[in-house]
């Protein structure tokens, strides 16, 4: 099991930062002038260990899972939706599926958990099984459950780098998925659940009453143990959650760049970091979700996304967005001079 005989991961290379942060001073900018973006820049450079950025194969991972806390009533949305929108984001008609069209991007839809039978040859089928346990009756997943659910997505990641894609997004389906996120990231960061959770589908003030209650319940029932991230995974978690911790970790050891799309992603960089301190150097964030969490989760791992849109989708959705900022630095990268090709210096 990867779990059990983890090697550690690809160090960043402070040396590949400094360069590329020095390579930007010296075009014809002012120093610093591209703000975020130089950030951008630099941390690709640290992650990949070259100020020779490859970012031209790149391939959004959307991992598809039910969630038994759906039969509770925490979300606006039916059930169905996620085998629905699986089949049709692999056709192209989803939020995520237009833009990655527009920025490039292959979009794999990998079955983690959907409670249905799509026999859709675009959809990859590594379903553990029909959805989770609704964790008011039970914990959500067993804990070899919980496992299986990273190992498929370290699998599935290591297959797309094998594949020759230079960076990878993360994205989800799963109708409910903020109400266990919410429940992942209370526990993880030592919250009350209050302040983590907000609106998800756009649910009403009454609504948003009982998820935080189910949620509450649920930790008071099984009682996960934050130093433990599979125990928490495994008890108020999801299969995507794991999948995507799974291809978080993967991504980290290949020294190759995943940009995490929000909430759902947020909650999976919990359990990741919790496996692998340290392991949002290699992460970027793209958005600033709308659900309440956010700030506590970007502040604890000193990230700092690099869109605010309001967006709500989910999906990966930011994170194919922020393929167009990395383009827009290879050109700059590329195109642009320098202060010496134009004999101009600034002056303190």
């Amino acid at each position: 099991m990867m779990l059990e005989k983890r090697t550690g991961l690809k160090p960043i290379s402070e040396a590949a930062k400094s360069e590329m942060q020095n390579k930007l001073n010296h075009k014809c900018k002012p120093i610093g002038g591209l703000g975020k973006l130089e950030g951008l820049a630099v941390k690709l450079a640290g992650i990949e260990g070259t100020v020779d950025l490859k970012t031209q194969k790149r391939m959004c991972l959307v991992f598809a899972a039910d969630h038994g806390v759906e039969r509770e009533g925490v979300s606006a949305t039916p059930r169905n939706v996620t085998a629905l929108q699986a089949q049709n984001m692999m056709a192209g008609h989803t939020t995520v599926a237009a833009m990655a069209i527009a920025n490039h991007c292959a979009v794999q839809v990998v079955d983690i958990g959907i409670d249905a039978d799509l026999n859709d040859p675009k959809v990859l089928d590594r379903k553990i099984r029909k959805g989770t346990t609704d964790i008011l009756d039970g914990p959500a997943m067993t804990r070899e459950e919980a496992e299986e659910s990273i190992q498929i997505g370290h699998d599935v990641a290591q297959q797309a780098i094998d594949d020759g894609n230079q960076i990878l997004a993360i994205g989800e389906l799963g109708i409910a998925n903020t109400t266990i996120s919410s429940a992942i990231i209370s526990v993880m960061l030592n919250e009350p659940v209050a302040n983590v959770v907000g609106r998800g589908s756009n649910i009403s003030d009454k609504r948003m009453l009982h998820k935080i209650d189910v949620i509450e319940e649920a930790i008071s029932k099984w009682q996960p143990d934050a130093t433990d991230p599979i125990d928490v995974l495994s008890k108020v978690g999801g299969f995507e959650i794991g999948g995507k911790v799974g291809a978080m970790i993967c991504a980290a050891e290949n020294g190759v760049p995943i940009i995490m799309d929000g909430f759902i992603s947020e909650a999976a960089l919990t359990i990741a970091d919790g496996l692998y301190p340290g392991i949002s150097q290699h992460i970027i964030a793209s958005h600033a979700s709308k659900e309440r969490g956010t700030q506590l989760v970007m502040q604890r791992y000193d990230l700092d996304p690099l869109l605010e849109l309001n967006m709500a989708v989910g999906e990966g959705s930011g994170a194919v967005l922020v393929l167009s900022l990395i383009d827009a630095m290879q050109s700059v990268l590329k195109n642009m001079n320098t202060l010496e090709d134009l004999d101009v210096f600034f002056t303190k």
